[in-house]
């Protein structure tokens, strides 16, 4: 039983070194929907465009499921067209992974299960842009800005690399901005979203150029240092 015990907390820790934040907070942040799909077949239409729209449909599904249950009654009347367009018809940006179960074929009928994973901060997020989700007044009262540090950044295309990978990342920062520039050392200031760990790995294997990479030079609770290296100049 004591080695049982051993084995869960290692596994544990693990998670935990792995994804840089706890359990908990971790799971918080999704929500699995499992769903039964039915899509109808129409003659001569190919295998795969009917196992596509039914994957799609149930996607759509969780994530509708998912926004019910984020917003509160009063905000869903008179606003269903402005979440179908502004949402459910962009499911799946708000689904990072599904899975499926089983597959079955009946006469002008295809069934699918699916686990559907929804991205409940990102689908929040999107809410709360739209005005259909009031902003929580306390988000980032508790929040302290980080200042990121790149020295030898001279190659402009992974300057703009990396202004757009924030961009496109709106789950790990909020507010990136460029404070100043002199030398090739470029200082930004952001609120961050997630753990400062897990974005600076983000930025170690998402943000560079294949010309060039990233290292760290040294990480503090809000300052965090890299410099860039170019692989190949030119």
């Amino acid at each position: 039983m004591r080695k049982l015990m051993w084995k869960i907390a290692a596994g544990l820790l693990l998670i935990f070194f792995v994804t840089g934040m706890p359990v908990s907070a971790r799971a918080s942040r999704f929500s699995l929907f499992v769903l039964d799909v039915q899509q109808p077949v129409k003659e001569g239409q190919p295998a795969g465009e009917i196992r596509t729209a039914a994957i799609a449909k149930g996607i759509r599904q969780a994530v509708e499921e998912a926004t019910f249950k984020l917003l509160p009654n009063q905000a869903m009347e008179g606003h269903y067209q402005r979440l179908q367009s502004e949402i459910f018809e962009k499911a799946k940006q708000y689904v990072p992974q599904y899975k499926i179960i089983e597959e079955k074929q009946f006469p002008g009928t295809f069934q699918i299960s699916l686990q559907v994973r929804v991205d409940l901060f990102l689908l929040r997020q999107a809410l709360t842009a739209s005005g259909l989700l009031g902003k929580n007044k306390n988000e980032t009262a508790n929040m302290k800005p980080v200042t990121l540090e790149i020295q030898s950044l001279i190659d402009g295309r992974a300057l703009m690399a990396l202004i757009n990978f924030f961009n496109k990342r709106p789950d790990l920062a909020r507010g990136f901005q460029l404070e100043s520039a002199s030398h090739g050392t470029f200082i930004f200031t952001f609120l961050p979203l997630q753990p400062l760990r897990e974005i600076v790995t983000r930025i170690l294997y998402n943000a560079s150029l294949s010309e060039g990479a990233y290292q760290v030079v040294s990480q503090e609770k809000n300052r965090v240092v890299l410099s860039y290296k170019l692989e190949n100049p030119s």
